[in-house]
């Protein structure tokens, strides 16, 4: 009788805190995180220096290619 009484008990504990859940999830919008919400998207422009008087395709590709291998490595 008291096995019985205890199944009981723990069936109820369950089912309320399924309840509790649902009603949670209801109630609660989900915030997207960034990977999910698209991110953030940055533009970059090469300026010349005073070193580099002229911008060159090179460079260009170059810095992405740096910046690629950096945020990758990070698991940007």
């Amino acid at each position: 009788m008291a096995s019985r009484r205890r199944n009981l008990f723990v069936l109820g504990f369950v089912a309320g805190l399924v309840a509790a859940s649902l009603f949670v999830i209801s109630n609660k919008d989900t915030k997207l995180g960034l990977d999910l919400s698209g991110g953030t998207e940055l533009i970059y422009q090469g300026q010349p220096t005073p070193q580099n008087p002229e911008v060159q395709s090179d460079d260009i590709e170059r810095s992405i290619e740096i910046i690629r291998d950096r945020t990758d490595s990070l698991g940007v």
